[in-house]
């Protein structure tokens, strides 16, 4: 069975680190309210050079509404190499979305403080 190991920061927040091919792991809290695969800010797509492959209607959990540019990044996930759509930012959050939990179990420990998302 495939799985990816998080852990909690001091104030409860789930982390993932999400494995880039072509690039050094970026460390993702994982947000069961965003319903893509990845959020990044636009300072991590120049890093990695991502393009703008589009533009993206986001509705904000407040309600707000905004165009979000896309780009594609290949990552290691659960085993397997994949290229996942990005939603780029202007904030500095750096999220995973249930885009990539589909078909996984997430198990958050509060006692140990850790995060185990396993594909059965």
């Amino acid at each position: 069975m495939a799985s990816e190991n998080g852990w909690l920061n001091p104030i409860g927040e789930a982390f993932v680190s999400i494995a880039v091919v072509r690039g050094h792991a970026i460390d993702c809290l994982i947000d069961t309210g965003f319903t893509g695969d990845l959020l990044l800010p636009f300072e991590r797509a120049e890093e990695y050079l991502l393009p703008v492959t589009g533009e993206q209607a986001c509705r904000l959990a407040g309600g707000a509404k905004l165009v979000a540019f896309t780009s594609l990044l290949e990552i290691t996930w659960l085993g397997d190499r994949r290229v996942v759509r990005v939603l780029l930012s202007e904030g500095p959050d750096q999220l995973i979305g249930i885009g990539l939990l589909r078909g996984t179990r997430l198990k958050i420990d509060y006692i140990a403080n850790t995060v185990e998302i396993e594909k059965p």
